[in-house]
């Protein structure tokens, strides 16, 4: 959870929240702020010994604030806390009192000093006794009064018998109003995860009849696992998927309230790649980038992630020191990628700590790269980048984001393949007017990244901070096209025609040219997009990678 997740809702608020949620009738201004300032102390506490490095950065004003404005929404269902006037306010850490007085700014009555605190008046001298002589009633006096008394009696007695004395009669006031429904959740268009809690909390200015709450999800109506005179609370493991929930109730006097809303059920998986996406997507948005979408099909993120945690470790090369791209062509990828990885440590992490620490891993990477020489925000960030795979695992105490940046720009009739030692491909480029520039073959040797050094801090394995595909060794071209310092390799099949293509060559003997090792064939393709990017506008700026095909020889 980070600071501003903690600042929006945490423990100490829910349980003055439910408090007044399960409270019949409101308990009164003191009662309320002093809890309401008993939980601020302790939200103080939580905030300076958890989030001590988010609060210096943004400051304690800053964070002050926050907790005010979102202490007074969520009071606000309950009390206009501007309404509350009386408060205990004696005695309290300045910081505490500031931000009460923000939450209750009308408050103006303080209680008085306890009893320990008064100061020691010297008690009035009471003047010498005397003894008073008996006083003694005349029994003529007594009887005066009695009759007097009971003329008073007789008088009301026939005035109410002759009409001339009446009592007005009470009408009684039809109930005419609805109960309100003030809140539903989870909020109109979430995205959420099992196990589902469905909330909603309601008023009447007299009072709900419980017998009359109803809950209906996807059309069927379900048992409420908790219900009061204020809310009522539905929790349980629903299908992946929309869901549609509808609320229905009435108050004593039949008057009637409903309530319609919807959203979405979905796996961690799911909700994880949302949550990286939209941080991706947010920042793009805000430099005037094309966004990303999902990869159509979850190729390699999702295992680089899995074998991080499995391996214990954290590194673009994996423990035999094999390249990303090296798997991503084993299971299938057809085009060409860019690795991003984070890893966070801290136990104990459960999913949604889990999907917020993904978020913030992506926030790092954008805003806060510079140690990694700002190679992810790069990434991230590129215009030619048109597609993201996002990868995750995770157990109670660390998590391994893997976020492959895909340029999806071929739409393959014959996708990439090995077959009798013949490298071939045949498509069609997407963007308009671009067409084939060149293929060449890159070599990566896996003995020399597979150094590993366990990192105490982290608690994992760590190598290299980067990767690359390895030395530019050889290319493809048509006679009379050759590459200068490079061994060229003649083509079985080369035909360019306008954005379409269809290449062939025999692969077999890769292993002459640097030996055993991972060889990878990179299509280039002119870039038409006409965006450049925001940091580095030579990035890609004449040619792009369309394909990385990598082959293990040896």
């Amino acid at each position: 959870m980070g600071l501003e997740d903690y600042l929006s809702n945490n423990p100490h608020r829910e349980w003055v929240l439910k408090y007044l949620a399960e409270s019949l009738w409101y308990p009164g201004d003191l009662s309320l702020v002093r809890k309401v300032t008993s939980a601020v102390w302790e939200e103080l506490s939580s905030i300076g010994s958890l989030y001590r490095e988010d609060v210096e950065r943004e400051g304690w004003d800053s964070v002050e604030q926050r907790l005010i404005s979102h202490w007074r929404r969520d009071l606000s269902r309950y009390k206009n806390p501007d309404e509350v006037a009386w408060g205990e306010l004696n005695g309290i850490n300045p910081q505490v009192l500031r931000i009460v007085k923000g939450i209750f700014p009308s408050v103006s009555h303080y209680s008085k000093p306890s009893a320990a605190a008064m100061r020691a008046e010297q008690p009035e001298i009471p003047p010498d006794l005397q003894a008073l002589p008996p006083q003694r009633k005349s029994r003529k006096h007594i009887a005066a009064a009695t009759a007097a008394a009971v003329l008073i009696v007789l008088a009301v007695y026939v005035a109410f018998s002759q009409g001339l004395l009446t009592i007005p009669a009470q009408k009684a006031v039809p109930d005419t109003t609805p109960p309100e429904i003030l809140y539903t959740g989870p909020p109109e268009g979430a995205q959420v995860m099992n196990p589902v809690k469905i909330i909603a909390r309601y008023s009447d200015d007299r009072m709900v009849n419980l017998s009359s709450v109803r809950i209906f999800v996807n059309g069927s109506e379900v048992v409420p696992t908790r219900i009061t005179l204020t809310e009522v609370e539905y929790t349980s493991t629903l299908p992946l998927g929309r869901c549609e929930v509808a609320l229905t109730l009435s108050d004593l006097s039949n008057n009637t309230a409903s309530a319609t809303w919807s959203f979405t059920v979905s796996s961690f998986m799911q909700v994880v790649g949302s949550a990286v996406l939209g941080e991706i997507n947010s920042a793009r948005a805000a430099l005037g980038l094309p966004l990303v979408e999902p990869s159509l099909e979850y190729v390699a993120a999702n295992y680089r992630a899995q074998d991080m945690l499995a391996g214990g470790y954290f590194n673009h090369y994996d423990l035999s020191g094999r390249l990303p791209n090296y798997h991503y062509t084993s299971l299938g990828g057809a085009y060409y990628i860019e690795e991003n990885i984070g890893y966070y440590y801290s136990p104990p992490l459960d999913a949604d700590r889990a999907v917020n620490s993904s978020r913030e891993l992506v926030h790092d990477m954008i805003y806060d790269d510079a140690a990694s020489g700002w190679g992810h925000r790069d990434s991230l960030l590129d215009p030619t980048n048109n597609r993201a795979e996002v990868g995750v695992a995770w157990n109670g105490s660390r998590l391994f984001l893997v976020i492959h940046m895909v340029k999806e720009w071929v739409s393959w009739s014959s996708p990439p393949h090995v077959s009798g030692g013949v490298f071939s491909c045949s498509g069609s480029l997407t963007m308009n007017g671009s067409m084939l520039k060149s293929v060449v073959i890159y070599y990566s040797d896996p003995g020399d990244h597979d150094n590993f050094s366990y990192n105490p801090s982290l608690r994992v394995l760590v190598g290299e901070e980067s990767y690359s595909l390895g030395s530019l060794v050889a290319g493809v071209a048509p006679p009379p096209m050759f590459y200068p310092g490079l061994q060229t390799i003649r083509p079985s099949k080369w035909s360019v025609s306008g954005q379409s293509f269809s290449v062939a060559f025999n692969a077999s003997g890769l292993g002459s040219i640097a030996g055993p090792g991972l060889y990878t064939v990179v299509l280039y393709a002119s870039n038409t997009l006409g965006v450049q990017h925001p940091y580095d506008p030579d990035r890609y700026s004449g040619e792009i990678p369309v394909l990385s095909y990598t082959i293990l020889v040896g």
